[in-house]
């Protein structure tokens, strides 16, 4: 099965939907997140455990948004990949 975007974030869910516990979130999520254009990187979208994820790159990078959350880890990571090939 071929995943379009608006199919993976048609899944996303608010980050209002989860609560802080620690370093982490309950229940767990994951990101996807924009850096901007001035970090220099070959990849504009990255995924990960949010907040950790977040916290790591804003640590690198100075600056980055979450753009989408997910309860499953997979999704975050086809979304990041097809924000990053960009139109077809």
């Amino acid at each position: 099965m071929t995943d379009t975007l608006a199919s993976l974030i048609s899944q996303a869910i608010s980050p209002n939907a989860v609560r802080l516990d620690g370093s982490l979130t309950i229940p767990r999520t994951y990101g996807v997140f924009e850096l901007s254009r001035s970090a220099g990187t070959t990849r504009k979208f990255r995924y990960g455990n949010f907040p950790v994820r977040q916290t790591e790159l804003l640590k690198e990078f100075g600056a980055c948004k979450l753009v989408h959350l997910f309860k499953k880890r997979d999704l975050a990571q086809r979304t990041a990949k097809l924000l990053n090939e960009g139109p077809a």
